[in-house]
């Protein structure tokens, strides 16, 4: 449902938020015996967390929301519709209510939004559209949450729950793009079916219980033959169940003004109030129904598709299954140690000769093309290739990281550059994981840790062991002594 997806962007934003991975998130993977797909493995993984969640979590709540809004829409629908139709057939006893206004405003105008909904739901939804709908929703649903707060449906513990879920949801809101869509959709669609069942309410109403008569009248030269040929092709949904009005009853319920009803028999403008039922329920009830039913299918086959193949999920999935490391115990990180009397650098001698440089792009005081380049060049005697910012997310990067290390060969290398002041995060080593996926196999990929902003790559004391942390966590990588560098 919708509450799940929520609770499962709430506790994915917290595992990956983390310093570092979770020991009980590789337990609880060792210990799982489901089916091994990243739909089941998250699904029950997200009950566990659920069940061993304290604070108040937003699913529930949003989807006992949502239902209450979906009810509250559909007896809006309703009682707007059931107005509607109780106004325009008013009979007075003299003045019969007029054929071609009821079938105009109960069924035409209804029938034709109902195909401009099926026009515009067969149009994909763009960029745009996708970014309107979104922010429109998340509006009514802080307004939804703001009012039930106010008349005591909710209190403000799951009102927050709620706001927070739903903020953290936006920004992947991308991702669930069709979810949204028939989630609203299927509201929508319940709406305008209580509008039209209200609509068929009022007139079967008002026909049981009072005398209601039709007739037509009009200044255009219409015999009684063509409007019998509209109405048989009109009637093809319920015809061969229950035949339209016959060409004497369409003739006995035609109006002359200076003439008045009094001449006109009661059976002839009766007859029509079956057939605006019928009409009603072909043209309005039936197809509200099915696209009901069609939103609220497309919603369970889209929940159902959904594959979880986001790089979020990618990285918690892999956090999953990579082993735990062991950071206890070694000695404290010693500049002196990291040095040796090949050179300042643990890789003295690269067979590339050519290098790209990945730099946060928050390190301004790094990103000198300059700089790098002349260390290059008295380093190894290698040349700088480009220098690129990059926000070390690989979901926001992948364009920039496709085009960049695209077009490598086996002769350029590449240079990371992590702050080391900052603790290790697991998304740094499945940034690093990505990167290596997009590169040749035989280019070099070397990791640089910089000191915090201001001081280069220079080492603080007291980052000394942030940085040993780094080394440790990420043993297959080849680390840079940056001493001197910049």
């Amino acid at each position: 449902t919708l509450g799940d997806i929520l609770d499962y962007e709430l506790f994915l934003g917290e595992e990956l938020d983390s310093l570092s991975p979770s020991e009980n998130l590789r337990t609880w993977f060792l210990n799982y015996r489901g089916r091994i797909t990243p739909r089941r493995i998250l699904y029950s993984w997200l009950q566990t967390r659920r069940s061993f969640a304290t604070a108040v979590l937003p699913g529930k709540t949003v989807n006992r929301l949502y239902r209450i809004i979906a009810v509250i829409l559909l007896l809006f629908g309703f009682l707007t519709g059931s107005g509607l139709g109780w106004g325009v057939l008013s009979y007075a006893g003299s003045n019969p209510v007029n054929l071609f206004m009821a079938l105009t405003v109960l069924v035409g105008i209804p029938f034709l939004l109902t195909s401009l909904a099926l026009i515009l739901n067969a149009i994909p939804s763009g960029g745009n559209r996708s970014r309107r709908m979104r922010d429109r929703l998340m509006r009514f649903v802080r307004g939804s949450v703001d009012f039930s707060r106010r008349v005591g449906i909710m209190d403000r513990e799951h009102a927050d729950a709620v706001i927070g879920g739903i903020s953290r949801f936006r920004g992947r809101s991308v991702i669930y793009r069709s979810l949204l869509r028939w989630s609203v959709s299927q509201p929508v669609q319940l709406r305008a079916l209580g509008f039209h069942l209200g609509i068929f309410s009022a007139v079967l109403w008002r026909g049981v219980v009072q005398d209601v008569a039709f007739a037509w009248q009009t200044t255009l030269n219409v015999s009684t033959q063509s409007l019998y040929n509209f109405i048989f092709s009109f009637s093809r949904p319920w015809r061969v169940l229950f035949p339209p009005p016959s060409i004497s009853q369409i003739a006995g319920s035609r109006v002359i003004l200076k003439n008045g009803i009094d001449a006109l028999d009661n059976a002839d403008l009766v007859v029509w109030w079956p057939f605006i039922c019928l009409a009603i329920l072909s043209y309005g009830v039936l197809p509200r129904l099915l696209f009901f039913i069609y939103s609220a299918i497309r919603r369970q086959i889209v929940l159902g598709n959904l594959s979880f193949s986001d790089s979020k999920s990618h990285k918690l999935l892999l956090m999953m299954k990579t082993p735990r490391v062991d950071t206890a115990g070694g000695e404290p990180y010693r500049e002196e140690a990291a040095s040796s009397d090949s050179g300042p650098s643990r890789v003295s001698l690269p067979a590339s000769k050519v290098f790209k440089i990945l730099i946060p792009s928050t390190r301004t005081d790094l990103l000198v093309e300059e700089s790098w380049g002349e260390s290059l060049h008295n380093r190894w005697g290698a040349t700088l290739e480009g220098v690129t910012a990059v926000a070390l997310d690989d979901e926001d990067d992948a364009q920039i990281l496709r085009t960049t290390l695209g077009k490598m060969s086996g002769k350029t290398g590449l240079i990371l550059v992590f702050e080391g002041w900052r603790p290790y995060t697991a998304a740094a080593g499945l940034y690093t994981e990505f990167v290596q996926s997009l590169m040749p196999e035989d280019s070099p990929l070397l990791i640089a840790l910089a000191g915090r902003p201001g001081t280069g790559f220079e080492v603080e004391n007291r980052d000394k062991d942030t940085f040993t942390q780094w080394r440790r966590l990420m043993p297959n990588c080849e680390f840079l002594d940056m001493k001197g560098w910049g």
